[in-house]
């Protein structure tokens, strides 16, 4: 909270992560690190960001950044970047530009070809860590190229350039993450050599592509964790907090909220975790997967952020007192993971571009691996995803889903809620028949609505790959298909002993020397992640 106060760069918690070995997490195994698993990797950094979302930003920017050399880069850039990394540098990302956001193709830095090497041009904007990078994955266009293929990434080697090639451009304020250091770069003629380039010239857009679809797919698992410190925050207070005689828990409207958030977590979990899970086992649906996960993951966590902060009353709007404001920071914070890489209109829209897979014949089985309780590892960066999705395995699975969970007539909540499921495919499918602008408004309620339905459909065959039917999971389906839907008042009450449960144990909970006012350090959580593997 001091860093955020003084807008400080958060030195002291990134070399408690260090030491540790949080960097090694940025780093494929085979380059010397110890990343082997998207999923392992959003787990533990979920509990980071459960303690300050501005340096779970940090902490993850090497291996986001340095996306598209993963991807495409030579063997030298691979080992060059990974020793850097690995040594305690940064790496920053410049894509956008500040007249053309999100339209790649109006980008105006250009890379010329000069002899026997390139010369750089131009400005990049709003960019991590542009003050403290050695390597900046830069996205640049060939004067002398039109179109598609007119683009290309430059890895530029900040510390093989002289002072006069570059600029860095002040810092910009933000709202939240006041901690992150984010700013603009300006090359002036910066000369580089031929091997600079990433991949083939030319390849820049679908690199872009590539890359943003596992940093989508990653950043969205992290939110979870600054929900679940808001859903622990919330409900410390309210258990101590005394209205009308008694504890302010035991007002029925406080329970059905706190329980409310509950069921958005534990539903957006197994949102996140199949999806982090399909660029392992899947990669032809990351186009689909990457844009349903970052689209709702952020969107349920911040909608039920705004549900706590009218619970929590004016405590959400303090500075101080208790937990030190954490509430108000978080809230502000959160903001940034559903604009990080594609605000929600531009994934709405690469959502809608992959309609067509909904018309294909797909084997719903190819999908079960992504809902297995096991762990997985493996390559990550070997397979080539292309930009469309042939098929969609896992909402094919949607009907038998939806038998499978009918069949639980004891649970009346749990059979609505599978009917809710079957009306929502059969909309879905018919609806992708049509042709759809991806930036008509159509076009971004279609889009809505299948990731409601993808979405859903992964919780409910998550939990039937498990052999279980929490309580939860009926209203966590609602709550997804049918967004603002107040879930029974015998449900909340039946879920609140769950909401105790979890807040007293959940990742990063109070132990040590932890109070109410100031929870622990999260070290036994964060060993715990690590050996998960």
């Amino acid at each position: 909270m001091r860093d955020d106060h003084a807008e400080r760069f958060p030195a002291e918690a990134l070399a408690t992560l260090d030491a540790w070995g949080y960097r090694a997490l940025q780093v494929p195994e085979e380059y010397g690190g110890r990343l082997t698993s998207l999923e392992e990797l959003s787990a533990i950094g979920r509990v980071v960001a459960g303690r300050d979302p501005a340096v779970t930003l940090i902490a993850n920017s090497p291996l986001g950044a340095a996306m598209p050399v993963w991807l495409a880069g030579s063997t030298a850039q691979r080992r060059a970047v990974a020793d850097a990394v690995l040594g305690g540098a940064w790496v920053a990302l410049g894509i956008t530009e500040r007249a053309h956001g999100a339209d790649l193709l109006a980008s105006e830095t250009t890379v010329r070809r000069d002899g026997d090497g390139y010369l750089v041009d131009g400005e990049k904007w709003l960019i991590n860590n542009a003050g403290r990078a050695r390597y900046v994955c830069l996205l640049a266009r060939h004067p002398d190229r039109t179109g598609m293929r007119s683009l290309s990434f430059v890895l530029m080697d900040l510390a093989a350039l002289p002072p006069t090639a570059y600029t860095v451009l002040p810092r910009i304020t933000t709202h939240g993450m006041r901690a992150a250091q984010i700013a603009g770069i300006r090359f002036h003629g910066a000369r580089v050599p031929a091997g600079a380039l990433i991949g083939r010239p030319g390849s820049g857009l679908e690199l872009a592509a590539a890359a943003l679809a596992i940093t989508r797919t990653l950043v969205p698992a992290l939110s979870l964790g600054v929900l679940e410190t808001a859903l622990r925050c919330c409900t410390a207070f309210l258990r101590d907090r005394r209205l009308y005689g008694g504890a302010a828990t035991d007002i029925p409207y406080v329970r059905e909220e706190l329980a409310a958030a509950l069921v958005d977590l534990r539903a957006a979990e197994a949102v996140a975790r199949a999806c982090v899970r399909a660029p392992h086992l899947l990669p032809d649906l990351v186009p689909v997967t990457s844009a349903v996960t970052k689209y709702l993951v952020p969107r349920t966590v911040e909608d039920r952020m705004r549900q706590l902060a009218v619970v929590l009353g004016s405590r959400s709007y303090l500075r101080e007192g208790h937990w030190s404001g954490l509430f108000e920071k978080l809230r502000r914070d959160v903001t940034l993971f559903g604009l990080f890489d594609g605000s929600e209109p531009v994934v709405l829209s690469a959502l809608t571009a992959q309609a067509s897979c909904l018309d294909a014949p797909a084997d719903p089985r190819r999908a079960d691996a992504l809902f297995t309780p096991e762990a997985v590892t493996g390559p990550l960066f070997g397979h080539a995803t292309g930009p469309f999705a042939e098929d969609d395995p896992v909402t094919a699975g949607t009907a038998e889903a939806c038998a499978a969970l009918a069949r639980h007539t004891a649970d009346p909540v749990l059979t609505g809620a599978a009917g809710a499921l079957r009306a929502a495919g059969e909309r879905v499918r018919a609806e992708a028949a049509d042709a759809l602008d991806p930036r008509s408004l159509a076009g971004q309620q279609f889009a809505d609505r299948y990731a409601r339905l993808f979405a859903a459909t992964c919780v409910a065959r998550t939990a039937l790959a498990a052999g279980e039917t929490p309580p939860w999971l009926g209203p966590g389906l609602l709550a997804l298909l049918e967004p603002g839907r107040r879930m029974p008042r015998e449900r909340a009450a039946a879920l609140w002993d769950d909401v105790l449960a979890h807040t007293a144990t959940g990742s990063g909970a109070r132990a040590g020397t932890g109070t109410a006012e100031h929870p622990a350090a999260p070290a036994a959580a964060l060993a715990r992640g690590g050996e998960a593997r």
